[in-house]
């Protein structure tokens, strides 16, 4: 395995192999890092004997943890997203149709809760081609505030970000390959994510995709904690992280329809 990865990845806790959590014990069984190359600092290995969570994912001192499961009764694809509790933290609620095809209203909302009932925390707009999304935190009826996210890189799901009211910069990409398999990702998974500071190189996030390995898990987000924005920084970086694995599913599947190009 490379050694720039194991290096990089040190810090990471691969999530299990997920089963359906009614098995007996099925859902807490620990992952092993056996055959991929990452490994838990010995002070992390200590910890997590008490910090495993009711989801069996191991949590990380100064990280957080969430899980994301495909919505039940959802035709269109919704998610709901846990804490490390198992308690609903953001509910996703994807529209059939792209944006253009909306009269302009947001194809993706997000919600606080588990349903699409709660306060809105999030919107985007999406074109059914080209590389650009329109972001809003918030709720776009009360502030309609869009920022322009866009692709400088398609292929990649590359992008740059700041979150609302900073300079900082942020740069999402995706991980395949031996770089998802050192984070306990599936290999070919092209729906995993990763989340590094623009001028430190440092990774504060990851979202490793299940890839369909379960009927109800879609994948897991790794955020480290931030302090001075607390919860807020966690919805931000699931929102646009979202935003852009959507677009990807979306494309794959209007691909395999036989088009070109993105869509629902």
């Amino acid at each position: 395995m490379n050694s720039q990865y194991e290096d990089q990845y040190a810090w990471a806790a691969p999530p299990p192999s997920y089963h359906d959590t009614t098995s007996s014990r099925a859902g807490t069984s620990r992952p092993s890092t056996s055959g991929t190359g990452a490994s838990y600092p010995a002070d992390v290995k200590e910890d997590l004997q008490d910090t495993e969570s009711t989801t069996g994912v191991p949590q990380l001192p100064g990280y957080s943890t969430y899980t994301v499961e495909f919505a039940k009764n959802s035709f269109h694809m919704d998610y709901l997203i846990k804490d490390a509790t198992d308690k609903p933290f953001l509910y996703v609620d994807n529209k059939a149709f792209p944006a253009a095809f909306r009269g302009g209203k947001p194809d993706v909302i997000v919600h606080e809760g588990g349903d699409n009932t709660g306060p809105i925390v999030f919107a985007s707009r999406s074109n059914v081609i080209g590389t650009c999304h329109e972001i809003c935190f918030g709720d776009p009826a009360l502030s309609p505030h869009y920022t322009e996210l866009k692709l400088k890189n398609w292929v990649s799901l590359t992008t740059t970000w700041s979150p609302p009211d900073s300079e900082k910069k942020y740069k999402f990409e995706r991980i395949y390959g031996k770089e998802a398999e050192i984070l306990g990702g599936r290999r070919a998974s092209m729906l995993s994510l990763k989340l590094t500071d623009v001028e430190t190189g440092e990774i504060m996030a990851t979202y490793l995709n299940d890839g369909f390995k379960t009927w109800r898990r879609a994948g897991t987000y790794q955020i480290k904690r931030n302090p001075e924005i607390g919860d807020e920084w966690d919805k931000f970086v699931i929102c646009v992280c979202g935003v852009l694995t959507e677009k990807e599913r979306r494309a794959r599947r209007w691909r395999s329809h036989g088009c070109g190009g993105g869509g629902p």
